[in-house]
């Protein structure tokens, strides 16, 4: 009896052992199909790696720093006379990308300022593309936009270069070049402070009348650069002793202009001053508000010297890198006056405490907070620049 319930065992076990195989190889098939939609994923991945947030901030700083110094050196393009030294655009003479013996120091003037407007443009076309990469992009399309911003505002430089060398430097286009320049900096400048803070709501810890009085110091330092450019276009710097027009304006008036306007932004850097003390605003506030009256008041006394001086090259040349650091100044201030959260590993020193900030103004009963979603650079929250 038991040898028989033995021998039918096998068969009462076979579906059992069927079931089995089956399911085996239904997990085996299933596996195989997701490894097989996971791998684009997988290979995606590979090709494209996160960038972490350090490594991105690092790339803001070195494309603020270039934005800085191609000003600088389209400076000395222009006071050594080699604004032509590459007298053809993108080339540097016919049938070359360097520049021939006969062009001598100017073309090599020339030369080394479209050289750092390469390098600079690497970093313009790279800082994008690692803004995509980062592991909160989607949270931060504030830095997707500005990153962009860059990359466009460089291929209108580059263009716009091109005109300037092929209009024999006219001014104005001499001028719209630097003013380029300049609104590339509120780029730049936005975007390195933006990359050290976190994805959260703007919050504005000073009274609607500090803020103002940022935004006209703001508009009117943007003024006495154009006023600069006006200026510089009615000078003897014309960038080429030979081919250059200049404007046809009287250099004593429109430099009686420039000085008034930056009597002005001085009165109103002076005024903040005292305002962001009176207001308690944030340390950060107040440190750029000193650093804009110092760059202020070197430029005033840079200025009025190069022109009782006759113009000389050199102090030209310290004047133009003295406007750059006086607009990022400005810009700064600004911008202190709002904050967003700290973004995590972004030092403490770098971010205002705005819990803080706001304690201490309920406490002495002057102010509360603004607005919780108003943005110095009219910034919506999802980071689109709407002003």
């Amino acid at each position: 009896m038991s040898t028989q319930s033995d021998a039918m065992a096998p068969d009462v076990a076979a579906p059992d052992v069927a079931a089995a195989g089956a399911t085996a190889a239904g997990a085996t098939a299933a596996g195989a199909v997701g490894a097989a939609a996971a791998s684009p994923e997988r290979k995606r991945r590979r090709g494209l790696p996160t960038v972490r947030p350090e490594v991105f901030r690092l790339l803001t700083l070195v494309s603020l720093v270039f934005l800085g110094l191609i000003v600088v050196t389209g400076g000395a393009v222009r006071l050594t006379g080699s604004g032509l030294g590459c007298p053809t655009w993108p080339q540097c003479g016919d049938g070359s990308f360097t520049p021939h013996s006969q062009y001598a120091l100017h073309g090599a003037v020339e030369f080394g300022n479209r050289m750092v407007s390469i390098v600079m443009g690497v970093f313009m076309l790279v800082t994008p593309l690692a803004a995509l990469r980062l592991p909160d992009r989607r949270e931060r399309r504030d830095l997707v936009w500005l990153s962009f911003g860059l990359l466009a505002g460089f291929l209108g430089q580059a263009v716009l270069g091109g005109i300037t060398v092929l209009t024999d430097l006219h001014p104005a286009t001499v001028a719209a070049h630097f003013l380029l320049s300049m609104l590339l900096l509120v780029d730049g400048v936005v975007l390195y402070r933006r990359a050290r803070q976190g994805a959260g709501p703007v919050t504005v810890c000073v009274r609607r009348e500090l803020l103002w009085l940022a935004r006209v110091l703001v508009v009117v330092a943007a003024g006495v650069l154009v006023l600069g450019t006006v200026v510089t276009g009615t000078g003897p710097h014309s960038g080429d002793d030979e081919k250059a027009r200049r404007f046809g304006f009287d250099i004593v008036t429109v430099a009686q202009l420039h000085a008034d306007s930056a009597m002005l932004v001085t009165g109103l850097a002076v005024a903040m001053v005292f305002a962001v003390r009176i207001a308690k605003a944030s340390p950060e506030a107040r440190r750029w508000a000193n650093a804009l009256v110092v760059t202020i008041v070197a430029q005033a006394a840079i200025g009025f010297t190069q022109y009782f001086l006759g113009i000389p090259a050199g102090l030209v040349a310290l004047h133009v890198a003295g406007a750059t650091l006086m607009w990022i100044a400005a810009l700064r201030l600004w911008l202190a006056l709002a904050d967003r959260p700290r973004q995590l590993g972004t030092p403490a020193s770098d971010v205002v405490d705005v819990a803080a900030v706001i304690d201490s103004y309920d406490a002495h009963g002057t102010s509360t907070v603004v607005d919780a979603v108003e943005d110095p650079v009219g910034a919506s929250p999802s980071g689109a620049v709407t002003a």
